[in-house]
Order: structure tokens, then sequence, then C-alpha cells
């Protein structure tokens, strides 16, 4: 009988090992965790001007497109593009917004030749099939860094809905009026991002908003890493002709 005490009290001892083991395991998994669980900081939350929850320093991904798609619908992607930052006429930068009016001409040839850039660009045409105000949307990420450049948005009636909800979040608007032409733009700066909503009558006489968000601090990153690639280039060919004799 002793025998049989003494197995059955090593079989449950045994258990009980492996069960006190289980739980160690579990609470060093747990614990290991809790140590890397990182809450969202600040710097991850979208700054400046936002679009959909995408702000300066947001970064473009297969879930950032999936996400929009589900609120725009369909869209159309190319990769290496041309840049033009102008709106509504021709001087309208320079007159009213020389900084992005200069960003612009160093995006651009001088001679009007097409300068394809390092860039991510999505296309929206048909997002007024997901019940929002906008009858074409752009949106323009560097390849670089995947952070926003330049968004464009298009809306009829309804952008007037726009503008309200814009002034309630980033406060009363600055006001251009156009000179010589039959338009007026309102602007907001917020950490260096600049949104412009422009407002004319279409050639119907129907009013048209055209809403545009520039992303400075990334588009200066922009020029600064192609004037980077220019350089190393140019030296890797001074490099080649000294080796070359």
């Amino acid at each position: 009988m002793s025998f049989f005490k003494n197995k059955k009290f090593q079989t449950a001892a045994a258990v009980i090992s492996v069960i006190v083991l289980i739980l160690i395991v579990v609470l060093v998994k747990y614990c290991s965790k809790r140590e890397n669980y990182k809450p969202l900081s600040r710097a991850e939350e979208p700054e400046g001007i936002t679009f959909f929850d995408l702000g300066e320093n947001s970064e473009f991904s297969s879930d950032v497109r999936e996400k929009l798609k589900d609120r725009l619908g369909a869209d159309a992607i190319e990769r290496w593009n041309p840049l033009d930052l102008n709106i509504n006429y021709k001087g309208f930068l320079r007159r009213f917004f020389p900084e992005l009016h200069e960003i612009n001409q160093k995006l651009n040839s001088p001679l009007g030749e097409r300068v394809e850039h390092n860039t991510i660009k999505l296309r929206y045409r048909y997002a007024r099939k997901r019940n929002v105000p906008f009858d074409y949307v752009e949106l323009i990420f560097s390849n670089y860094t995947q952070k926003p450049l330049y968004f464009y948005i298009k809306s009829k009636q309804e952008g007037s809905n726009i503008i309200d909800v814009v002034t309630k979040k980033y406060g009363k608007a600055n006001t251009v009026n156009w000179e010589g032409e039959k338009g007026t733009s309102l602007y907001w700066e917020n950490a260096r991002s600049i949104l412009i909503i422009s407002i004319h009558d279409d050639r119907y006489g129907n009013p048209e908003y055209h809403t545009v968000i520039y992303y400075v601090p990334n588009l200066e990153d922009l020029l600064s890493r192609e004037r980077q690639q220019r350089e190393h280039k140019e030296e890797e060919i001074k490099q080649t002709g000294k080796t070359a004799f």
C-alpha cells in the first residue's frame, strides 16, 4: 500500500510541477509582451493639415491604400510622375505663395522639358459612388520616404460643406481675391502644411471647389534627396574619368 501511495504522490507532484512550469512560461510571455508594448506616441499622430487621417508625417503603405479604397473607391496608381504645383491660373503661386512658386520652379525644368520624380500617385475618379463630396481625388507621395507631397481634390456644389468643416478644425481662413480673374481662394496653414480651397464657376456657371494641400517640408525633402542623387552621380562620373587614363 505504501508503494501505491508513494506512486500516487509522485504522479500528483509531477502534474503540479508541469502546471507550475506552464504558468511560469505564460507569465514570462505576458510580461515580455507588456514590456514590448508601446502606446501610440504623439509623433505617430498625423500632423499638419490632414485628409482621411493622412498628415505631414504619415507614410503610404498597402494598408493605407486599402483604407483609401474603402473610402474613395477604386484607384489608379502611377510611379515616376511630373510634379506641377501650379493652380488656378499662370502666376497665381508667384503672386500669392512665393515659397511654393520657388519649390515648383526647382521641381521643373526652366526649358519646359518633362521632369519625372520618384513618386507614387493615386487617382480616384469614382469617389462619388462612396457618398463623399469629391468628384476627383489625386494623392501624391514621395517614394523615398512614403510621405505625402501634394493632394488635389475637386468638388461641385458640396464643396461649401468642406469649407465649413475645415474652418471649424483650423479656424478662420485667409482670403485671396484673384487679380484680373473671376475667383476666390481661401487658405490655411498648419505645421507648414498649406491648404488652399479655390472657388470659381465652371462653364455652366455652377461653382466648383478645388482643394489643394501642399506638404512643404516633404516637398523640400524630395528636392534635397534629388540634389544629393545628382551630386553623387556627378561624383561617380568624375571618378570614372580619373580612372580612364
